[in-house]
């Protein structure tokens, strides 16, 4: 089995790919949810920002509540590739 033939190398290859298509305002609304507490608020971010991170698995709407998901944090720690 070569690394080619790797679903999981194959996944993380695609979602770098549509990482890098995050303009500097989504990387920020990605930011300002991932800086919220567990208990408190997010700031309200815009609604296209929130439901196209949400399509591309960086956060999920829990009853109302912007939370991220581990996509999401490997995101943010590859920094913003492209803007």
């Amino acid at each position: 089995m070569t690394t080619r033939d790797c679903p999981k190398q194959s996944t993380l290859r695609i979602m770098a790919l549509e990482a890098q298509m995050l303009t500097t305002e989504e990387f920020a609304s990605l930011l300002t949810v991932c800086n919220a507490a567990i208990n408190s608020s997010v700031s309200a971010i815009p609604a296209a920002h929130s439901a196209r991170l949400i399509a591309l698995g960086y956060m999920v709407d829990l009853s109302g509540e912007l939370r991220m998901t581990t996509p999401g944090r490997i995101r943010i720690y590859a920094g913003q590739l492209a803007g």
